[in-house]
Formats: C-alpha cells, structure tokens, sequence
C-alpha cells in the first residue's frame, strides 16, 4: 500500500512570518525533518542545542477573526487582548538536527499588567484536541462569573492577573498537523460487541492497517506527550516566566502530570480536571474508560428514567431499563450511539434525560422489529411503523424520542451490512493514536491478550468493552520516549484536582490512583455527578476553590468534596422546551456552551480520555 502522507517540507524561521501566517488563520503544514532547518541560519552552541529556540522572537499580531470567532461576545470583548503567534519548535528536542516544527498559540494578556502573576497554559484533552481558542473560551467563562457569589469575584480576577494561553499541540490544528492514511481498505467491521471470529480477524487487520498507515509519516513518531510538554515548557521560557501555570482536562492531566514529573521544580499552579490514571501505561485508561461509560448506562440514567415512569414509558425498575441496551443487537448498540454520540450524553450530568430518550427510542425501535422481523429488512416499512408507536403519553416528549428512534435507522441498516472504508484517520485520531503508542509500552504485547479481554470487557462493557482488541500499539514497535518517573512530581508546588464521582471518560478509580502518588495535590470530588470536564459546569464549590488556588495557592487540606448541582428537571412540555432554548443568554452562558461544544468535539472523535 503507497503511503499518503500531509507532510511538507521546508524551513521557517521564527517570529513574524509564523505570527503573520496564523494572524491569516492559514494551518501550518510540518517544517520538515532537515538537518538544514535552524534557527536563522544560526549555529546553535554545542553545550546548549536548544538555544536558538529560546532566543526566538515571538511576534504577536492581532488574530484572524474567523479562526476565533470574530461574531462572539467573547472575541468583541477580548479582541484588544487577544494576540496570535506560532513557535518554532525542535521536531525531536534530543536531536535537534533533524529539524523543525511550529506550535500555534493565543494568549489573552492579563487585564491588569501591572498585577500579573503569570501565564496560564490550557489543554482541552485528547490527545488530539486542539486547544487553541480555549484562551478566549476560559478567558470569557471566568470574566462572566455570577459577581453575586464569591467565586463569580475571585474568576475574573485571575483574567486579570494571568495571561490566558491556548494552544494547537503538535500534530494538531494550525500547528504542525499529522495524518494518518494509505491507499488501501479497512476491512467490514461491526460492533465491538459482536465477538465472531470474522469479526475479531476485522479488528486486528484494520489496527494493523492504521498502525501501518500512522508509522508511514515521518512526523508520527514526534507526536508524543514528552515532546509536547517541552514545547509548553518552551512557551513559558518565551512569555518570560520562571514558573509554569496550568488548567488541563482529561489528557490535559496526563500532561500536566508527566510535566510536573519532568520539571517539577519549574510548577507554579497546575490544575487537573478529570484526571486520568497517570500511574502507569497510559493504555490503561483504555481499559478504565468502558467500565466507567457502562457504569453510567447502567446506573446513574435508568435510576433517572425510573422516577418519571409516566413521562418514558421504561417503568420503574432501574435494573429493567439497563437491561435494554443490553438487550439491543449488535447493529442497533451502532445506531443507538451514532443518533448523537452517547459519548456527548456521558459527557455531562445535565444530558441525563437526553440518555434516558435514546434508551426508550431504541426499546421502541428493537420492539417494533421483533414484532415484525421483516421490518428489519425495509427502513421505509420500519419508519412507517416508529410513526404509529407511541413512545410516551406526553406528547412533546412522544415527539423527540419518536425522532432519536427515526434517526437510528439509517445508521441500523449500514450497521446490518458494513462496508469497507479507507484506511484513513482524522487529524485528531491520527494524533490521538500517535500519543499513546508513543508515550509508553503496551501493557501486554500479546495480541491474544487483547482478544481474551475484549470477550470478557463485552460480556461486562457492552458498550465498548470489546474495543480493546482494536489496539494499534501492538503493531507499533514500541514508544519512542521514556516516561519520567512520577515520583519526580512529589518536588512540585501543590496540584488542584477535580473529579466528577461517576466521571465516565475518565474513571475516579483512575484518577484515585493518581492522586494517591501526588503526596502534594489536594481532591475536590462533585458527588452525585458524572460530567467529565468540571471548569465549565459553574459550581460555586469547585469555582471558589478554583479561585483561591490561581490567585493566592491555597488549598484546603488533602481532600474536601463538593455536591453536585441537583439534576435537571425533564421537560414534559415541548413549548416550554423551546421557550427555553429561545430565551437570551448572557455571556457566561455563551462561554460555557463554546467550552462544552469543544469537549464534545473532542470526547465524540473516536476513542477519547
């Protein structure tokens, strides 16, 4: 198979042109693995590589605004803060000689220039999530704080005191971007479920495939979290500051903690949100993520459905309504998370009833076909027959789950007979499997292995479990960094973490464990909560003590919890739910929504921490 590859090739030097080329909001292509890219043309000393890097200039120039989102109340109200550069970056800091890539960066400068305690750096996940708009998005969130409460006064404040820096990493976005593709064809596959030994032979070819496909551009082997943490170390050492500020989410944590491992003596305030296990091989999280996913399907949204018996028709016994899903076959398990991804409902607490509607829509649909097998056969017979089934006696809530139970009938029939696809991975997949077959080595490189786990994760995981078998890092080769011991992290300054209790992209059996190995970081656990991504939820608990710690370091103690915010009422009237989406929004609502729709972007691009 020819690889196809989005690789150029040529040298930049640092400062202007870079500034110029993102101010136009144009994506930066890789600069290329030649010896003959430099910094300026200048030599760097023997005793210091990295020198020419660290005396670049960065030019900052006003954004472009399409890339930011010029018609926001956000980019209208920060725009004269709101600056754009790209660094040059070493492709491999051991060996510089093999030449160069750029990092895209915003910064909202500090409102109060003579009061500035620094720089906050922000990564939304991932890996592959690109972070370059989360310095206005947070920028934006925090300066809308309710002034009311305490914490809507310490939020602004810290858009006051702290630049706001947002970042495409590499590999990602207007920064040096990876992609993953070769001319050939992935072979059928079906759901992750559906263990037969057609199906299992499917995932081994096609993670071989993508694998192959990956390791076919040379910029792959760069894109791995060692390297990313040293150009965030880089970006601090050019904004002038002697200690690095961070807000990072899900991957985010892993970053933070693997650069708190490896400069822990440069940490200033770090926060962790929603943190991953950051103990061990990184390919454990992939093995934590169906638990907590499944928890969720199955216990926090049926315990939800069962107290509105009346409004969804499921009944009012929680184990009953987990039982659907579990129930569903292997295509209808497919269309039942393509409608709107479950991965956006899992993501926040507040799209619970959301859950609860795909859950009648598909007990309805399955219902209708077991009926009547041969509706099975003709969508049009089968959306003829979801018209005529009733779905609740409410009627607005009849009509949005009769319309998630239409939807899945296009995704059900492709489900019944997949066809071949192009061994091809978005920009974020490419990064994302690139991150983690390069951070560290496959916690068992048995292929076997990872067949026998993901027949036992199905059975348990329905949802995803079986995915396990679909791991590109066996074919990889090994990592290409070593991760730094986290021990080394114990020697920073204390680390904030946030955790939802039910968090279902990253598991808080995960998180425990790594904050059981940070001696120096304080838990703030939301009970009764699964959102995954706190910063953007406002709880005033985790908001104050967000606060505190940017603006003054403090942390209350080892341990403290807040309680989640009450869950959302469901809407039995459709006008009254229009009327609700039609009614204004102030500006922290409009930050909050843009913060949210970027980790939906991230969490529904295939697997996600």
């Amino acid at each position: 198979m020819a690889g196809t590859n989005d690789f150029s090739t040529s040298c930049q030097a640092g400062g202007r042109r870079g500034g110029r080329m993102l101010a136009q909001g144009l994506a930066v292509a890789v600069l290329g693995v030649l010896a003959a890219c430099g910094g300026d043309g200048a030599v760097a000393p023997p005793d210091d590589p990295l020198q020419p890097y660290r005396e670049q200039v960065v030019d900052w120039q006003p954004c472009d605004p399409e890339v930011m989102g010029g018609d926001s109340i956000a980019y209208q109200t920060f725009k004269d803060r709101l600056t754009c550069a790209t660094v040059r970056v070493p492709l491999d800091y051991s060996n510089t000689s093999r030449g160069d890539a750029v990092v895209a960066v915003t910064r909202v400068a500090a409102g109060e220039p003579s009061q500035r305690q620094g720089a906050i750096l922000i990564n939304p996940g991932g890996p592959g999530g690109d972070g370059l708009t989360m310095s206005l998005m947070l920028a934006s969130l925090w300066s809308g704080a309710d002034a009311s409460t305490t914490a809507g006064q310490l939020l602004p404040t810290i858009v006051q005191r702290y630049d706001m820096i947002g970042f495409s990493p590499r590999g990602v976005g207007a920064s040096s971007r990876l992609y993953c593709a070769t001319n050939g064809a992935l072979q059928p596959e079906r759901h992750s479920s559906d263990r037969s030994e057609a199906n299992i032979a499917a995932m081994l070819f096609n993670a071989h495939a993508l694998a192959d496909a990956c390791l076919r551009n040379p910029l792959a082997k760069y894109v791995n979290t060692d390297n990313t943490v040293r150009d965030m170390d880089l970006i601090r050492e050019l904004l002038g500051d002697a200690k690095f500020n961070y807000y990072g989410i899900s991957y985010g944590t892993w970053l933070g903690a693997w650069y708190a491992s490896l400069f822990p003596e440069r940490v200033g305030r770090m926060v962790l949100d929603s943190s991953m296990d950051v103990t061990g091989p990184i390919d454990v999280n992939l093995v934590w993520q169906p638990m907590s996913m499944q928890r969720v399907l199955d216990s926090f949204i049926p315990k939800y459905a069962s107290a509105y018996p009346g409004l969804y028709n499921l009944g009012t016994d929680p184990a009953a309504i987990a039982a659907v899903f579990r129930g569903l076959p292997e295509p209808m398990r497919v269309a039942f998370d393509r409608v709107l991804s479950l991965h956006s409902v899992l993501n926040l607490t507040r799209r619970v009833e959301r859950g609860v509607q795909l859950i009648a829509a598909a007990k309805g649909m399955h219902w209708l076909i077991e009926e009547d097998p041969a509706r099975a056969q003709d969508p049009n017979a089968l959306n003829d027959a979801l018209m005529e089934y009733t779905f609740s006696d409410d009627f607005g809530q009849d009509i949005e789950i009769r319309g998630l139970a239409q939807a899945m009938v296009e995704p059900y029939f492709e489900a019944l007979e997949p066809a071949p696809g192009p061994i091809s991975l978005r920009n974020s997949d490419s990064v994302f499997h690139s991150v983690v077959c390069n951070d560290t080595p496959v916690s068992n490189t048995d292929t076997q292995y990872w067949v026998g786990l993901g027949n036992e994760m199905a059975a348990s995981y329905p949802y995803s479990g079986g995915s396990v078998t679909r791991h590109l890092c066996l074919d990889w080769g090994g990592p290409s960094v070593v991760k730094p011991p986290l021990s080394q992290a114990a020697r920073a300054g204390q680390i904030l973490m946030l955790q939802s209790e039910f968090d279902a992209l990253t598991a808080t059996e995960g998180a425990l464990r790594s904050f059981e190995q940070l001696p120096q970081a304080h838990l703030v656990t939301v009970t009764n909560h699964y959102t995954h991504g706190l910063v953007g939820e406002s709880i005033p608990c985790v908001d104050e003590m967000i606060g505190r710690y940017f603006l003054d370091g403090v942390v209350a103690g080892r341990s403290s919890v807040c309680e989640g915010p009450p869950l959302p009422e469901p809407t039995s009237d459709k006008a009254n739910r229009m009327a609700k989406m039609s009614a204004p929004k102030d500006a922290a609502e409009l930050a909050r929504e843009a913060l949210r729709a970027k980790l939906d972007e991230i969490a529904a691009s295939g697997a996600r921490f």
